[in-house]
Formats: structure tokens, sequence, C-alpha cells
């Protein structure tokens, strides 16, 4: 029997509890029954046969998908999470018990990955195969876009030239052929007045700022891209349940809380060490832990890294990054907008409600980069700076109309300072002005035959930086762990 494909009469029921939590409905599990259904005593016996285990170190998209993809092809693996929840960079609101009630949203409250890169996608075609509701956010909503402190639509503002040419610019992002500069460098010619503009457009959509992140790096990866465009939000389902869901197989091979500190692979099994001193031998090791985390040296590898991976490490970075979340008692910005962009304190800012809520109140900002450590180090203090922002621009609606708790008066938001999480330190990766693919190729390097690394950063279709990335990594990663195995 194959094991990793069986489950008994509780873990039906588990399952089918799971799939109503949820809200898939029991149809869900009809969808995809390689998944779900229990083996007979006539199945065959492994795909790949092997007598040793592959241990995952990550249990975020990347290392739930490589163990969910080797589970299937019948190897024994573990998966070694350092924090206390699976989803890495997914992180729902629903799930943060210390957090449920400071917003009031009657929709998913995404804290990091909220928005799904194409509806042909990876992801995107995995919630399209269980049913899962979707909002295509491009269809059903209108930007906006902040220059002189006023918020306007670009039909509004196509009168205006300075606008004009720095959207010009942002919309030949993917056509970009030229040197090797920063999008800074690369958009000197631009008025000062659209600065913050093209600023949350390119630099702190990608990952940092227009000071740091790369023309020729961004554009070669949106040429890779092979699914539509579309944008996505799910409906009802957070994120995270839905990737604890959709890797339910491998959710009992988690182990939680258990942070490694080195990986030794001198001898004939591989020595990996937590921070409390406990070891664990294994035949092989697939490390899916951020970028930040590998630049940080947290985990130590012997033999050491490749020398065109820490090359790659150089021009591929990964800056602070902070999700902030507010409720409003009224929506001022506009019940159809999608996101505004522009702003200094808010450059990625979303209306989350759009297309899902009855109340469509709460707005979602996404701060990269140096603003992000600036705002950081104010601590609570920056939902101030945000709404003096919000206030210059709507008039003082921002301080008027913001929800604050009835006994204190406090403004009712959400911080998720990533920056400041220990396991993850960071928001995503993006190219710096010499990168290109073949450095995010170079930082999904092996060491020999027992050593391999995924995660976003180390993708090359064009979607580093998303979930997407993280899946299309681990499709390869674990295709390399194979061909180890069998010497195909």
């Amino acid at each position: 029997m194959n094991q990793g494909l069986s489950f008994d009469k509780v873990d039906k029921v588990k399952r089918r509890e799971l799939l109503r939590q949820l809200g898939f409905g029991l149809s869900g599990s009809l969808l995809l029954p390689q998944l779900l259904a229990s083996c007979g005593s006539d199945d065959p016996g492994p795909e790949v046969p092997f007598d040793g285990d592959v241990v995952v170190i990550g249990a975020g998209a990347a290392g739930m998908y490589a163990a969910d993809i080797l589970r299937a092809k019948g190897i024994k693996v573990t998966v070694l999470e350092a924090g206390n929840q699976i989803g890495g960079r997914i992180r729902s609101l629903r799930n943060q018990k210390d957090l449920v009630n400071l917003s009031v949203a009657d929709f998913p409250v995404e804290l990091g990955a909220e928005i799904i890169y194409g509806s042909d996608s990876i992801w995107g075609t995995s919630l399209k195969n269980f049913a899962v509701n979707t909002v295509d956010v491009g269809e059903i909503s209108s930007d906006k876009y902040v220059m002189d402190n006023i918020a306007k639509l670009a039909d509004d503002w196509n009168v205006d030239g300075d606008f004009v040419n720095a959207q010009n610019f942002v919309e030949s992002l993917q056509n970009y052929f030229g040197p090797s500069v920063t999008v800074k460098q690369a958009a000197a010619s631009l008025s000062s007045r659209v600065e913050m503009l093209v600023n949350s457009q390119i630099g702190n959509l990608y990952g940092s700022s227009n000071e740091t992140v790369g023309m020729a790096g961004v554009s070669e990866s949106l040429q890779a891209r092979t699914h539509d465009d579309m944008h996505l939000v799910l409906k009802t389902n957070p994120m995270q349940d839905f990737l604890i869901f959709r890797f339910d197989q491998v959710r009992d091979l988690v182990q939680l809380n258990t942070q490694v500190t080195s990986v030794d692979a001198t001898g004939a099994k591989v020595l990996i060490t937590d921070a409390n001193g406990n070891q664990i031998e294994t035949n092989k090791v697939i490390v899916t832990v951020p970028l930040s985390i590998l630049k940080q040296n947290v985990i130590s590898f012997s033999p050491g890294l490749p020398g065109a991976m820490t090359s790659a490490m150089g021009k591929i970075g990964m800056d602070h990054s902070i999700r902030v979340v507010i409720d409003f008692k009224k929506n001022f910005w506009g019940e159809t907008t999608g996101f505004v962009w522009g702003g200094t304190s808010f450059p990625n800012c979303f209306n989350a409600g759009v297309g899902r809520s009855e109340l469509n109140q709460t707005l979602s900002i996404t701060i990269n980069g140096p603003k992000a450590v600036e705002l950081s180090a104010q601590g609570p203090n920056m939902i101030n700076t945000i709404l003096t922002e919000l206030d210059t621009i709507y008039g003082g609606q921002a301080t008027a109309f913001v929800r604050r708790d009835f006994d204190t008066n406090e403004v009712l938001s959400i911080i998720q300072d990533w920056g400041k999480d220990e396991f993850i330190q960071g928001g995503y990766s993006y190219p710096m002005a010499s990168a290109t693919l073949e450095d995010r190729k170079d930082l999904g390097l092996p060491i020999g035959s027992k050593v391999f690394f995924a995660g976003e950063a180390t993708d090359i279709s064009g979607d580093a930086g998303t979930i997407n990335g993280a899946l299309a990594s681990a499709e390869r990663v674990a295709q390399e762990v194979i061909k180890s195995i069998t010497g195909e």
C-alpha cells in the first residue's frame, strides 16, 4: 500500500470537517479525488522507490508543495517549521487569535500575500480546481493615482503631461531593454511630481523602492511570465486556510517551533541541528526559508553555500516590509476603487473590501524598503503618520471616520511588521540593478546531491516574490531531488 495516499475513517471525517470549516462544501473533495481517495489492497507501491527520507525546512508554500509532491511519489518526508503556524508569508487574520477582534471586515483579511496573479497560474489553477470563489479585482474596480495630494482616476489625470509620462514609463517596464540601472536612474527624466507615483507602482510593488530595484531584472521577469494578467482575491476563504487545506495530506508531517540552525552534509547522511540542540539525520534536505534568513546566516551549512549562490545573494535583495490594515466607518476613497497609488506613507493602498464586502470600509496597506524601516521605528505611531497623509488627501476624513476602540479611543488597526518577524525578516525578494534571472537560478543551486534550495527568490518563471514563484520553485526542487534518487 502507498501509505502516503491512504487514510482511515477518522481521517475521512477530519477532512470532511475541514472542508466544511473552509466553506468549500463536500463537492470540493470530488474535484481532485487523487488527493483524497483511500487506496485499495491492490494499489501499486511507491512510484519512486527510496529507502531514505527527505527533510523540508520551512512550511510555507514552497515547503508544503515540495513535501506534497515527494509524499505523492512515495518518499518519506518531514517538514520542520521554525514558527508556530503553517503558511510562511501567507498569513490570514482568521488564524491569529490575538488579533481577530481588531477588524470588523466581513471578508478575509490577509496579513501577507493577498493577490493571486493569473487565473491560469499554478496558484490560480489550484483555486479553480477546488471551485474556490475568487474576485477579479481588475474587472470590478478602477485604480486612483495621487499627485499634488490629490487622488483621481487615470482618465481624470490624462490631461496632465507629467502623469501621462509617468504612466507610460510604468507601462513600458516589461519592454525595457536598457542598461542595468535602478528604477530611479531610469526615471531620472520624469518630473519630481510623479516620483512617489512611480515608486509605488514599481519600487514598492516589487519589494523595495526605486532606489534599489533594478529595471532590467523586473523587466526580464515580466517577460518570462506565461500566465494571464488577472489579479484575483479570495472572496470568502482566507488564503492561509486554503493553503493548509490544499496540502492537508502533509499537514501532519510538519513539526512546528523547530528552528534549524545548521545543516551538515559532510557525512554519509545529512545532520540537521535545531536551536535546542536536537539533531535529525536524513538523506536529503530541501531548504525553503526566506532569502533574508539565508543572507543573515541564521542557518550554517557544511559544506558552505556554492560560490555562485553567495554571489547571487549580493544581487537579489529582500527588504523590510509592513502590512497595515485599518477599518473606517465610511468609505471616503471610493466604493469601486481598487488600488490607490502614489502615497508616501502608504505607497500600495488596496481597497480590500471591493467586490467582496457589504461594508467595504477597510484599507490594506503594504510598505516595503526604506519607508518600511522608517515606519517600523515609529511602532504603533505609524498609524498616525498614515492617517495624517490620508487626511491631507481626503480633507480630514481619515481621522474623522477611522474606527476606534470604544473604551480606549485607540484606532482599530493591525500592523504585521514582517521585518521584525524572527523567522521571516522581510517581505519578498527583488532584483537589484545588475540582477538577472540567471542569478535567481544560482540561488537554487544544490550542495552536492544532498542539500537543495527552493522558495520564491529562486523562481525563474517570472513570478519571484509571489505564491506562484514559491510553488514553481517547489516543482523544480522536487524534480531535482527525485533525479538525485533515481539517477535519471
